[in-house]
């Protein structure tokens, strides 16, 4: 009888789980519930593993105080909820406990998060046949300004020639908004679900009204400084430079397009930009682009797209029509070599963007849309959050991938085509990376951002600072790259990586690291 008492122990030793003590250690990667959550929301995580006293959560590597667990047959659930001092954008996740290990990323929703979602609709589906959708979730569309359900994004192929739709909650108790993406996502299988919020143009940004130089800076002739040979050949003519910001101002020297204002649709202006009482920002980059004096490429077009208001906030919704609306323009205009320019962002990243951007820059062969955009302005305050400091849709050009989808044919893979572009201030006869200029694997290239003179709404020169205006820059010069290899057509890759190899001098810039500089200053010493 004893020997059958202590097989039955043995027996039930054998079926316990060992992974926390004498087992082998357990490894595994975690996909969080919801994949996006915004701050002081719930967060679950599935263990295989059953959690003990001495588990350890982290966020980015910060430790999370407060977190219970909850039995989960052999495993575990661990619950927190997103502190609020935490940067946007996808944070590492890691829960250790003994020498068991489970890894994951948790996209945080930051600054300007709204309690609504958009999403994109594929242009068979109707209107209708949505609604049915949502209200069998609990969800319903929010009428747009003009009554409509859903608003056309006016492409010809790929997501611009969807619909863009606003979601809400229509019943039950209130959802955090990373719940109520989770619930859309399931209702709209095959759609493209992003949450509706407010990105800003740099230098505004949501941190800082406008971006201060740094002391001991000079002011800077943007075309002396890139060294642009004034004598080229070359001058942008045939391309056009789309500007996405608070609108561009109808002076002479602009070769302006017919633009479009997605900020008051009931009497749009594209050409009206009051930014800061009249001193402009979208105005000042066409101009350091395109104008013919100022502009790095004096031929080349402006295209005005207005989906900044005058306080520097971009509606995201308003952002996704914008770069919609240059798209189509490019697919009715393929005689005007088109190039995109984003001085705009956030900590927090949009995935219609992203599907946008990866359908004009890597889906479309020669035809794509080469999208420069600026690196952002944050970090001089990167201490003032926790975790990793993002800035989309610059950081889209990163080496990593952004995606915690629970599906791995999803993945954000890093954008090819894109330039994420830096700044540099003029300290006595050598140019240093600005100490604003965001750093990461993200960037590019780096161009004069500090004191730059530029035009103002009203046609007086101005200064300006921001990576905002170190970006339009180098669209000038992608417009005279895209001009030059008029006979040899490049892909917006191509064209990214002729620029880099050809139109930048990594010489100089201090001690600057390559997370500060990419690949160095704009220079088109050897340019055409």
């Amino acid at each position: 009888m004893r020997w059958i008492v202590v097989w039955a122990v043995l027996v039930a030793l054998a079926a316990c789980d060992f992974s926390r003590s004498g087992g082998e250690p357990v490894s595994a990667t975690v996909y969080p519930t919801p994949r996006r959550a915004t701050w002081g929301e719930e967060v679950r995580l599935n263990l295989p593993w059953r959690a003990g006293s001495s588990l350890r959560l982290s966020l980015a590597g910060e430790t999370i105080s407060e977190v219970r667990t909850e039995a989960l047959g052999t495993g575990s659930a661990v619950v927190f909820r997103v502190p609020s001092d935490f940067w946007g954008g996808p944070q590492a996740l890691e829960v250790t406990e003994g020498e068991n290990r489970a890894t994951g990323s948790l996209t945080v929703l930051g600054e300007g998060v709204g309690t609504e979602a958009l999403l994109v609709v594929r242009p068979e589906v109707s209107d209708d046949s949505l609604s049915q959708k949502m209200a069998s979730a609990g969800l319903r569309l929010v009428p747009s300004a003009k009554g409509e359900s859903s608003v056309p994004l006016g492409g010809a192929s790929g997501p611009c020639a969807g619909r863009l739709a606003q979601v809400a909650q229509a019943s039950g108790a209130p959802l955090a908004i990373g719940a109520l993406l989770e619930r859309l996502e399931a209702a709209t299988a095959g759609l493209v679900v992003d949450l509706d919020g407010i990105v800003g143009i740099d230098p505004l940004t949501g941190y800082d009204t406008d971006q201060s130089p740094s002391p001991g800076t000079s002011p800077i002739d943007a075309r002396q400084a890139i060294r642009r040979n004034p004598s080229s050949n070359f001058t942008g003519a045939g391309t056009t430079i789309a500007i996405v910001d608070t609108g561009v101002a109808s002076l002479a020297s602009l070769n302006l397009r017919p633009g479009a204002d997605f900020t008051n649709l009931e009497t749009p202006n594209p050409n009206q930009d009051e930014y800061q009482d009249g001193l402009g920002h979208g105005t000042a980059a066409a101009v350091l682009a395109a104008d013919a004096a100022y502009g790095v490429a004096p031929a080349a077009g402006i295209l005005p797209i207005k989906s900044c208001d005058k306080n520097g906030k971009c509606a995201l919704a308003a952002v996704i029509r914008g770069v919609c609306y240059a798209v189509a323009y490019a697919e009715q205009n393929k005689n005007q070599k088109l190039i995109l320019n984003l001085s705009l962002g956030s900590d927090t990243p949009s995935e219609i963007v992203y599907i946008l951007l990866k359908d004009a820059l890597m889906k479309r062969g020669v035809n794509g849309i080469p999208v420069v955009v600026a690196a952002g302005n944050q970090w001089a305050i990167r201490t003032s959050k926790k975790g990793t400091l993002h800035h989309f849709p610059a950081s889209f050009g990163g080496n990593r991938g952004l995606s915690v989808s629970r599906d791995p044919a999803r993945r954000m893979t890093p954008l090819k085509g894109l330039l994420s572009v830096g700044a540099v201030g003029l300290f006595g006869s050598d140019y240093r990376v600005s100490s604003f200029s965001n750093n990461g694997d993200f960037i590019d290239l780096v161009a004069p951002g500090e004191r730059v003179r530029s035009l103002r709404p009203n046609n007086t020169q101005a200064e300006f600072t921001g990576t905002s205006f170190a970006a339009p820059l180098v669209a000038g010069a992608a417009a005279i790259v895209r001009q030059a290899s008029v006979f040899t057509p490049l892909t917006p890759e191509a064209l990214e990586l002729t620029l880099l190899a050809n139109l930048t001098e990594s010489s100089g810039l201090g001690d600057a690291p390559v997370e500060a500089r990419g690949q160095g200053l704009l220079d088109m010493t050897r340019g055409p």
